[in-house]
């Protein structure tokens, strides 16, 4: 029940629409996080009458195509580390993790700098915890109550 929950949320960029243009000098940040992904070998830039211009390459559109968007894959349960039942019948489970078919441009430093949440979730594999929790209803019928949620920190 963890796994089809954390399948229901690929792990992504949040970068959708393309091509992205700034007036050049300005977006300092949209710049430097648009500059990562030219690293990664994704995008492409160009000027053009005082904008800054990035685009799709063909590697980026192969990743891109699939969700419309920038997916670096689904978390998977690597291990089960703790399972407990509390007074009320709730079940706790606690488990670490690993990224299933993580692409190379994802484990690109730039990359990494410029998205906090991707670099965060690949520094916590295999050793941050996350847990999600179960009870039973009334014909015996165990549901999961609460998505998957990290337990915790690793900055």
């Amino acid at each position: 029940m963890i796994q089809q929950s954390l399948n229901q949320q690929p792990l992504c960029l949040g970068e959708k629409q393309w091509p992205v243009r700034i007036i050049t000098g300005t977006d300092l940040w949209v710049n430097a996080k648009m500059e990562a992904l030219v690293e990664a070998g994704l995008i492409s830039s160009h000027v053009k009458t005082g904008s800054k211009i990035w685009e799709l390459t063909p590697y980026g559109q192969s990743f891109f195509s699939e969700h419309h968007d920038f997916c670096y894959g689904t978390m998977r349960v690597r291990s089960i580390k703790a399972v407990s039942t509390g007074n009320a019948g709730i079940t706790d489970v606690t488990f670490t993790y690993y990224i299933h078919a993580l692409p190379a441009w994802a484990k690109n430093h730039s990359v990494r700098v410029a998205n906090t949440d991707l670099d965060n979730l690949v520094m916590g594999i295999d050793s941050v915890r996350y847990h999600a929790r179960f009870n039973t209803d009334s014909q015996g019928n165990i549901r999961l109550i609460s998505e998957p949620e990290q337990l915790d920190l690793f900055y």
